[in-house]
C-alpha cells in the first residue's frame, strides 16, 4: 500500500481563509481519500484569521521533513509588514532549517513573501499578488518575479498570485500527480468551469484600466460591462456622460491608456471568450450577440489582441475539459 502524501499547510497570524481553504478544500477532496495526509501547522496552537473566525488545535512545526512531503505557505493580510513580528520571524527560521528537505513548497498569495524573506528563491521563477510584487522583488533581489500571471511553476517551488488563483494552482498538482480526470472532477464539483494554465493574466479585462479617478470615465466603462454587446458609439457615450465626443475621447485617452475605440473592441472580445467558453453557438452566432458585423469581423479583431483563433481557443477548452 503507498503511503500517503503529507502536505503541510504553514498557518501564521491573520490568515487569509480563502487562501488557507483553497488547498483544505481541494486537497481533502474525497477522490484524494487515502491519498492525502493533511496537516496545518503553525508557531502557535491557535491563530486568528483575517475575518475574524479562529482557528485551534494547529500542529507545532516539524522539526524535520521528508523528501515526498509537500509545503504550502498560506497568505496573510499585509504579511510583508509583519515579517518583524516574532511568529514571523520564527516561521521564517524554521523554513531555513527545513530547506531542501520537502519535495514540494508552494507560496499561496502573499505566502510566497515567507519564502523570499527565508531566502528560497535565489534564482527562482515566482509570483504573488499584483499588490505584493514590488515587496517580492525587495525581499528577494536575485529572483525572477512574474507579472500578470497566476501561478509560476519552477522545479519544485511553485507560487501563485492572490486570492482564487491558489485554486488553479492546487488544481494543476492534482492533475499532474492523481491525473487530468481526478483535477477535472474537483473542479467541476467545486463548479470552476475549467482550470486555467497559470499564464493568464491576473487581473480579468473587467478590472483592468480601473486605477484612475475620473468618474465620467468610470461611468462610461460601467455602461460597456453591463453591455458589451450593444453597439455603442461616441456619440451615445459622450451624450450619456455629458460629454463632448472630443473631451470624451481625449479623457477617455488619458485616463485608461486606451482609446475608447480600443477598449470597446476588446469589451466585445471579452464577451466573444466568455461564450466560447460557456456555450455551443456558432462563430457566427457569438459574433452577432458580441456587436461584430459579421464573423469575419471578430477573427479579425480576435488576430489583433489575442493569441491563435477563436476556433483554435475553443478546440484548447475542449481539450482541457
Amino acid at each position: 500500500m503507498i503511503n500517503p502524501r503529507r502536505i503541510y499547510l504553514l498557518v501564521l497570524p491573520r490568515v487569509h481563509l480563502l487562501d488557507l481553504a483553497a488547498p483544505a478544500q481541494i486537497f481533502a477532496h474525497p477522490s484524494l481519500e487515502g491519498r492525502v495526509e493533511l496537516h496545518y501547522i503553525s508557531t502557535s496552537p491557535q491563530q486568528s484569521s483575517r475575518q475574524g473566525l479562529h482557528l485551534a488545535r494547529l500542529e507545532p512545526l516539524p522539526q524535520q521533513l521528508q523528501p515526498d512531503d509537500w509545503l504550502m505557505l498560506i497568505g496573510t493580510s499585509r504579511l510583508n509588514q509583519h515579517l518583524h513580528e516574532v511568529e514571523y520571524r520564527e516561521a521564517v527560521q524554521w523554513l531555513r532549517q527545513v530547506d531542501n528537505q520537502y519535495g514540494l513548497l508552494a507560496g499561496i498569495c502573499s505566502g510566497t513573501l515567507l519564502a523570499a524573506q527565508a531566502g528560497l528563491l535565489r534564482g527562482r521563477r515566482c509570483t504573488t499578488h499584483h499588490e505584493l510584487t514590488d515587496s517580492l522583488r525587495q525581499l528577494a533581489r536575485d529572483a525572477l518575479v512574474q507579472d500578470d500571471c497566476i501561478f509560476v511553476a519552477d522545479d519544485k517551488v511553485w507560487t501563485s498570485a492572490g486570492i482564487t488563483t491558489g485554486l488553479d494552482l492546487c488544481l494543476q498538482l492534482v492533475a499532474d500527480h492523481w491525473g487530468q480526470d481526478t483535477a477535472v472532477t474537483i473542479a467541476r464539483e467545486m463548479v470552476l468551469y475549467q482550470r486555467r494554465s497559470g499564464q493568464e493574466a491576473q487581473l480579468s479585462f473587467w478590472l483592468s484600466h480601473r486605477n484612475h479617478i475620473e468618474s465620467r470615465i468610470h461611468a462610461v466603462q460601467d455602461l460597456v460591462m453591463a453591455s458589451p454587446g450593444h453597439s455603442w458609439n461616441m456619440s451615445e457615450l459622450a451624450q450619456r456622460v455629458h460629454l463632448s465626443e472630443r473631451h470624451l475621447r481625449r479623457l477617455f485617452q488619458k485616463a485608461t491608456g486606451h482609446s475608447l475605440q480600443e477598449y470597446l473592441q476588446q469589451a466585445r472580445l471579452e464577451l466573444a471568450r466568455q461564450l466560447l467558453e460557456q456555450t455551443s453557438l456558432s462563430l457566427e452566432e457569438i459574433a452577432g450577440r458580441c456587436g461584430f458585423q459579421a464573423e469575419r469581423s471578430l477573427r479579425r479583431s480576435w488576430s489583433r489582441w489575442m493569441a491563435g483563433t477563436p476556433s483554435s481557443y475553443r478546440r484548447q477548452l475542449q481539450w482541457l475539459n
